[in-house]
């Protein structure tokens, strides 16, 4: 999920220089989201009371999720404690701008039916961890694009139509995310080579050429001019 008026420089938090100002003020936009109901428990699990967040997914979580989160690394996961490290405002009003709820839309917005999402009481470590890499590293539940209503008095034949048309539209983009970037624009199709001449035929043998002449009707001889010879 992008960041609306961030880019990626912008979450790098080494040689972040952060006046005591700008961190009273960040902790204040912080605080205020973390008393956001969809924010008052971790986004990967059921825990309450989230003390740690990941600022470039936009999410608050738990302990337990923050260190699976750091395993993942930086490039997916940039995460800071909500209280102990210092927050620029830009990353704290992303925060409050996203949170929980907003990206969960997106990642785990096709989810199966029934799913059941991961309980810390009822989940062992290693289950949770696959979840959260199930989610954020092979991003197998994005949502991929716009949403699309359907009526409630829909009828079934309908709604499996439309369902289909929308499952072969998440193959096909997500074929397109999985692309290289530097492959992602297609090259010109390349210049099909002309094909190279045939090769001449191979030069009889001189041998058969003997034996045309042995076989080939003799020669008819004119004869001398001049000569007739007189008995004489």
């Amino acid at each position: 999920m992008a960041a609306h008026g961030l880019k990626a420089e912008d979450f790098n938090f080494s040689g972040s220089q952060i006046s005591a100002d700008e961190k009273t003020k960040a902790q204040k936009i912080i605080d205020a989201a973390l008393k956001l109901p969809d924010n008052r428990q971790c986004a990967d699990c059921t825990s309450m009371g989230p003390r740690w967040a990941s600022v470039n997914l936009g999410i608050f979580m738990c302990l337990e999720c923050s260190g699976i989160h750091r395993r993942l690394g930086v490039h997916i996961s940039k995460v800071k404690s909500v209280n102990l490290d210092g927050w620029k405002i830009k990353w704290a009003q992303w925060m409050k701008d996203n949170g929980n709820k907003k990206s969960n839309e997106y990642w785990q917005s096709n989810t199966p039916r029934n799913w059941k999402f991961p309980d810390p009481p009822n989940t062992n470590s290693a289950a949770l961890e696959d979840f959260i890499r199930a989610k954020y590293e092979r991003k197998e539940w994005i949502h991929i694009g716009p949403p699309r209503a359907i009526k409630a008095d829909a009828g079934s034949e309908t709604k499996a139509k439309q369902e289909e048309e929308d499952r072969k539209l998440a193959v096909k983009l997500q074929q397109q995310l999985n692309v290289e970037p530097s492959r992602a624009i297609a090259a010109p199709a390349a210049v099909k080579p002309a094909p190279a001449p045939a090769a001449p035929a191979p030069k009889a043998p001189a041998t058969v050429d003997l034996l045309g002449d042995i076989f080939s009707e003799p020669a008819t001889h004119a004869p001398p001019a001049g000569g007739g010879g007189g008995g004489g």
